[in-house]
């Protein structure tokens, strides 16, 4: 019957943070029969099965058969490595950081304010668009509006947040994914309610850090634009809007003067509003 001893011979050593970088147990075996098929085999697997699995924060890497001492007794060693790369050693639950990009969204507008109108020469017939852009100057079924692209004032923000892997359980999990879409409800990392869309998250793979605890990094990404006092639509005020709600109109022509007019201003909401605190941020 194979027996499996740790032999007082062992090797280790510590990172800056005090847990263990690296290690190595040796192990005496007996009992080997000769007949064994695949000696070695059998040897390695009943040190894999006999050494822990980590040892402080270092995992078992690789099992070594090193010696025969003869008479069915052998030596082999487990050996124990840090796994997390040295940038990410220093981490630690509870960590957040915040990064920004503000390089503008676009969208496409159909209002504006004329600057300036020259008539046609020959016709010297000079349609008035009122504040459209890109009107085809058509009043019947043909009418239509193309508008122009905008770069408006919007922001992205992320936020990589380090938890414990236990932490990140499947209710967690799960809460993330219910807000992926969502608008802030109350004030949010120094924004206003209304202003922050959550666009989801995305996790690392879980690593330990030099203090040998097991941590998972979540990267959750925002996209911010501010919401409005005052927003005007084809000439017509419509109060305060927030920053994600969709402005449009209706415009008809009118063919006593040949001007389009705004006849009905909208604001509308596609986004639900949800609880940002339970993503732990």
């Amino acid at each position: 019957m194979i027996q499996c001893s740790l032999k007082n011979l062992f090797t280790r050593s510590l990172n800056s943070g005090g847990s263990c970088r690296s290690a190595r147990l040796n192990y005496i075996v007996s009992g080997v029969s000769e007949n064994e098929n695949d000696p070695g085999a059998a040897i390695l697997q009943e040190v894999r099965s006999m050494a822990p699995k980590e040892l402080d924060g270092a995992e078992l890497s690789r099992v070594t058969l090193i010696k025969s001492h003869g008479g069915g007794v052998f030596e082999a060693q487990a050996e124990y490595e840090q796994t997390s790369p040295e940038r990410h050693s220093r981490k630690k639950i509870g960590d957040r950081l915040w990064t920004f990009d503000t390089t503008g969204g676009r969208e496409n507008v159909i209002h504006g304010k004329l600057l300036k109108r020259e008539t046609d020469p020959v016709s010297g017939f000079l349609p008035d668009p009122g504040t459209l852009i890109n009107w085809n100057g058509k009043h019947d079924d043909r009418f239509h509006v193309g508008g122009t692209p905008k770069i408006v004032p919007s922001m992205r923000e992320s936020c990589i947040a380090v938890f414990r892997e236990s932490d990140v359980t499947p209710q967690f999990r799960r809460k993330i994914m219910e807000l992926t879409g969502c608008l802030n409800d109350g004030s949010f990392h120094s924004w206003e309610a209304g202003e922050v869309l959550f666009l989801g998250a995305s996790s690392s793979v879980p690593f330990r850090n030099d203090q040998g605890v097991k941590i998972t990094e979540i990267t959750f990404r925002f996209a911010i634009r501010r919401n409005q006092s005052s927003l005007e639509i084809g000439g017509v005020n419509m109060g305060p809007a927030g920053g994600w709600d969709i402005p449009w109109s209706i415009t008809m022509p009118q063919h006593e003067d040949f001007k389009p007019v705004t006849v009905g201003a909208y604001l509308s909401s596609i986004y639900e509003k949800g609880d940002f605190s339970a993503l732990k941020l």
